[in-house]
């Protein structure tokens, strides 16, 4: 383009110097030719101007060319570390999958272990139960007959005590052990979360065995062995449900009111007053899920005639 421009410069400046007439003074052919210099000059300044700005935008091309190859260095770095984490997303996925999966096997098996230890305590407390109501009956078909003395009979009055208090313990003891697997099932369990509907079953399975248990010791001594032991170990349960967004309602020993939302089966007591309503029996306990119920009580309720 510069080479261009000078060659039409040179060309145009001798066709006009002599293309003039000759008629015509030297001072008009100098005037001409110092404004055709001019023009030159102003051409030149402009050519220069042209060449500075085109090496400004080759410089800025080289800068942009540049640019855009960092850019495509930064975008394969991320690319590349997105592929890694990718990769690593998919490694955690599979290993959570795993542990869940673990748990899961865990949870059953406890479950499992549970129900059978639920049968043997059944299956022991009704033997226990059993040799009682032998020898209740035994010791009074003695003393009907008439071949039972006083001593024969307190004799068998602290046999029936002694009974009385073993089968207490036998039955804390089972309780005890009872307490301790659910800890243990509960420790295992997955945490109630957020994102998807949790599942109660575990919950209301041990809901149902601490009211049992709380039943149990609302009958016994306090001064039976390992009482206080289970006492502790039933508030430590009741604690963690509680942490963990469940309510175990305490019905017990409180008065029936009529509208309640609960199944109720009625009994006869004459040592109530008339009117009187009072909730002898937890069947199976109301229990809250963050405020709202997610189990109906059966209650029996004790009334006068």
């Amino acid at each position: 383009m510069l080479r261009s421009l000078l060659f039409y410069i040179f060309a145009f400046v001798p066709l006009v110097v002599w293309g003039q007439p000759h008629g015509q003074s030297e001072v008009s052919v100098d005037q001409r030719i110092e404004a055709l210099q001019k023009q030159q000059e102003g051409l030149k300044q402009q050519v220069r101007q042209l060449c500075g700005s085109s090496q400004s935008m080759a410089a800025k091309l080289h800068a942009a060319q540049q640019e855009q190859a960092a850019m495509f260095q930064t975008l394969d770095s991320l690319r590349r570390v997105s592929a890694a984490l990718q990769a690593k997303q998919e490694n955690d996925c599979g290993q959570l999958d795993r542990q869940l999966q673990g748990v899961n096997a865990t949870v059953a098996t406890n479950q499992a272990v549970l129900d059978n230890r639920t049968l043997g305590v059944s299956v022991a407390v009704a033997v226990i139960l059993l040799v009682l109501c032998v020898s209740i009956y035994c010791t009074l078909r003695r003393f009907k007959r008439g071949s039972t003395s006083i001593d024969e009979l307190r004799r068998a009055q602290e046999s029936l005590e002694a009974a009385h208090a073993k089968m207490q313990e036998e039955t804390v003891k089972l309780d005890n052990k009872m307490v301790e697997l659910i800890e243990k099932q509960l420790s295992a369990a997955p945490a109630p979360t957020e994102e998807a509907q949790p599942d109660h079953s575990l919950a209301l399975k041990v809901a149902d065995e601490i009211v049992r248990i709380e039943l149990n010791l609302s009958r016994m001594d306090s001064a039976v062995k390992g009482y206080k032991q289970l006492s502790k170990a039933v508030q430590r349960i009741k604690d963690n449900f509680s942490a963990n967004g469940y309510e175990i309602i305490d019905m017990l020993g409180k008065p029936y009111v009529q509208g309640m939302k609960v199944v109720a089966s009625f009994v006869t007591d004459e040592n109530l007053e008339p009117g009187q309503q009072i909730i002898t029996k937890i069947i199976k306990p109301q229990i809250n899920y963050r405020q709202i119920m997610i189990q109906a009580a059966q209650i029996e309720v004790s009334q006068s005639e």
